[in-house]
């Protein structure tokens, strides 16, 4: 990382350089070609004014840019959010484990004060793949066939990417990965999650994972806290979080692609059920 007054520049991957100036702005710098890419200013990143949270903030806009995540990804049908919801309980049923299992490596480190915090991630986690499964029951199908038979894979790779960054040289880029996970949730609002129910039958309550992993849940809390967290980090555990952060949002930029197979009609087909391919497209992307 380099530190000139208020600018800071911290080497994403062995080409990109990411540079944050004081207030939020960002930009993007190829080593390899000329030309500097001025990134969209976050709001977030704006209103605490860090140049920490501008990196982090940064690392997530740069990392859905290298990969054309901007592209519009269709509407949600009902055959779409269950795939969704299948692949959450997968991972959200891995996910207090793995922060448990960070604590262990954050107190092997000596770091007792991070080791508390990814504790503490565990607990907020605890009991949210169990809403998941409920979804799935409310809408009518059978949650653990569904389960079974769609198994998104990007449910599998984003729960080794975790275990990843849990069991590598630098358990702290663990952080990195959750903050981005948590801040793409807080893009989902209340008329993300009115759209998704207007998909889900008549009279039938099931959003409760989503309202939680929503703008209209914790979430935007506990981006607000871990910015905090990394405000007080040094350059060395900054730069470890703001890779992680960067590296995830590429992952999730190519989960489209992961989960490209499981198309509406695929998915009816696994599970022998008329879902409703023809869902209005009014829906959400």
């Amino acid at each position: 990382m380099r530190n000139i007054d208020h600018v800071r520049s911290i080497a994403i991957s062995a080409q990109l350089l990411l540079t944050a100036a004081a207030g939020g702005r960002c930009w993007l710098v190829d080593v390899a070609s000329p030309g500097v890419i001025p990134l969209p200013l976050s709001k977030i990143a704006a209103e605490r004014a860090s140049l920490s949270a501008a990196l982090v903030e940064g690392a997530v806009s740069a990392g859905l840019l290298e990969t054309g995540c901007n592209a519009p990804a269709g509407p949600y049908t009902l055959p779409r959010y269950i795939r969704w919801l299948a692949g959450n309980y997968i991972f959200a049923g891995q996910t207090p484990g793995l922060f448990r299992r960070g604590a262990e490596r954050l107190t092997e480190a000596g770091r007792l004060d991070l080791a508390e915090f990814a504790r503490q991630k565990a607990e907020e986690e605890t009991g949210h793949a169990e809403l998941a499964y409920r979804d799935l029951q409310a809408l009518g199908v059978p949650a653990a066939d569904v389960v079974q038979l769609v198994r998104p894979p990007s449910a599998s790779v984003f729960a080794e990417r975790f275990r990843s960054c849990v069991e590598s040289s630098d358990p702290i880029s663990l952080f990195g990965f959750s903050y981005c996970l948590e801040r793409m949730a807080v893009e989902r609002d209340a008329a993300f999650v009115r759209n998704i129910e207007a998909i889900c039958p008549p009279g039938v309550r099931a959003s409760r994972f989503l309202k939680v992993h929503s703008n209209t849940g914790s979430d935007g809390e506990h981006v607000h806290e871990q910015l905090a967290v990394f405000e007080s980090f040094d350059d060395a555990a900054l730069t470890a979080v703001v890779r992680a952060a960067y590296e995830t949002a590429e992952l999730l930029a190519r989960q489209p692609s992961m989960d490209a197979l499981l198309s509406d009609g695929e998915i009816c087909r696994r599970l022998g059920m008329d879902l409703g391919v023809q869902s209005p497209t009014s829906g959400v992307g």
